[in-house]
């Protein structure tokens, strides 16, 4: 089944798969540049009002196509329908996001449909609820927009055969991505943050905030909220885990902040933990134990190198960390894509993607063993480097995703598939993959350059 539109996400609720899609229906209209002033732009703008007044449901509305085994089309259509598009009472962008609801015993033709007229920056999903948050654009008619909130848009996935709007609401501020929220006995929990705001010519200071919703007649009412984490600092990982919240933001120190969330109407802050770099990714392993990954960094901020951090917050008031791994001068894809993060609990096993191309250049990935006593490192895996790649000094094709069977790890990469002890991760196998083996090749990431080491950190 080909989608038109970018596919953003997707949730398994049994069998039952939420697909969401967004695409741009402005995008396939012939419309003018209208920019500056002047004659020609008024002219162009009125032409372009006239172009969307006149057209149809099918410029708007995103289609489909099913094909069979022989790759002959079966079947095509409008993705959704234009009664089942939901238009928020607040302008949320010229967006559409069109929630797929497809029964897998059935196969792939969608059981129902549902958009809205919006942006998505972030979807979430308990076993009975998605929500999706839209950036709410405001600012002057004509001049530089901002963001002004970000709305939160609840549906029903109780029944597998269906997906039902049920509330909007909205938070000041932004939020960071999906961990940014969390549902807890029908209470949802959202982290955001609000962004610098010059008034007079005296500038706010960003600061984040922890605020509970609860659905009252078809609205998402905020019931709690409790501000002033990070003030002028950047938000870097959310974590929600049972009744107590995990925030870390950033500048030149990382405050690891523990909210009690056990009365939704009265969130508070238990404890903040300072410490040099931050975490980007929070993992809770249980035991009253969190896993941090991230970056290292000096006391002014210049950043060091992965750092994984392992904390007791078995007691919210008082978070402490128990050790810190760092591997100098590296990035972890872990930071910007929690897909690549492996935690293995029977073996105490954590699996990091690690790349750096300094000093001695390496591309792999690198196992770590998580207890209470300590986190020490069991092994690397690395793959050979794609075709071609060799001649600009790759030391191997990167790393992107890892996953355990029994006893064996296995690390997979554009270049192919490899396999390793889960407990020594000695080598058992490669298998190489063709070019567009895994539907084309994986794109590098992008990363910010390492700064080099100064001669006065440890």
């Amino acid at each position: 089944m080909e989608l038109e539109g970018s596919y953003l996400t997707a949730r398994l609720v049994g069998s039952t798969a939420r697909i969401v899609v967004a695409s741009a229906p402005l995008t396939m209209l012939p419309l003018l540049p209208s920019v500056g002033t002047g004659t020609d732009a008024s002219k162009a703008a009125e032409q372009n009002r006239d172009t969307v007044r006149s057209a149809s449901a099918a410029s708007w509305l995103p289609r489909y196509t099913a094909r069979n085994a022989q790759g002959g089309a079966t079947r095509s259509g409008r993705l959704v329908g234009c009664r089942d598009v939901l238009r928020p009472k607040t302008f949320g962008g010229v967006g559409l996001v069109t929630i797929l609801t497809v029964d897998l015993a059935r196969g792939l033709q969608p059981v129902d449909s549902d958009a809205l007229a919006a942006s998505a920056e972030a979807v979430y999903a308990s076993p009975t609820r998605l929500y999706v948050a839209s950036t709410q654009p405001v600012g002057p008619a004509r001049g530089p927009i901002s963001a002004g909130g970000t709305a939160i848009h609840e549906f029903d996935i109780s029944s597998p055969r269906e997906t039902r709007y049920r509330a909007s609401g909205r938070v000041a501020g932004v939020l960071l991505d999906q961990w940014s929220l969390s549902e807890r006995n029908g209470i949802l929990r959202v982290a955001s943050t609000s962004l610098p705001v010059t008034t007079g010519g005296a500038q706010s200071e960003s600061e984040t905030s922890v605020t509970t919703l609860a659905e009252r007649s078809g609205a998402l009412v905020p019931i709690g909220r409790v501000g002033g984490l990070g003030k002028g600092e950047r938000v870097y990982a959310v974590r929600f885990a049972g009744d107590v919240g995990y925030v870390v933001t950033f500048r030149q120190v990382d405050p690891l902040y523990t909210v009690d969330l056990s009365a939704p109407a009265r969130p508070r802050v238990r404890g903040e933990l300072e410490l040099r770099g931050y975490s980007a990714y929070l993992h809770p392993l249980g035991g009253g134990l969190l896993l941090g990954v991230g970056q290292d960094a000096t006391t002014d901020g210049r950043t060091l190198g992965t750092l994984a951090s392992l904390f007791d917050v078995s007691d919210p008031a008082h978070p402490k960390r128990l050790d810190a791994f760092t591997l100098a001068r590296t990035r972890s894809d872990v930071e910007y894509d929690h897909h690549a993060f492996l935690w293995w609990p029977r073996a105490q096993l954590a699996v990091l993607p690690v790349q750096t191309f300094q000093d001695r250049p390496f591309l792999g990935a690198v196992g770590l063993r998580v207890r209470r006593t300590g986190i020490t490192e069991v092994g690397r895996v690395v793959h050979p480097a794609l075709p071609g790649a060799e001649r600009v000094g790759s030391p191997g094709a990167p790393i992107t995703r890892s996953l355990v069977v029994g006893d064996t790890l296995y690390t997979i990469s554009a270049a192919g598939v490899k396999a390793s002890s889960i407990a020594t991760f000695a080598d058992r196998g490669f298998a190489s993959l063709p070019p567009g083996g895994l539907g084309g090749p994986l794109p590098m990431p992008k990363l910010p350059p390492i700064p080099p080491t100064p001669p006065s950190t440890r």
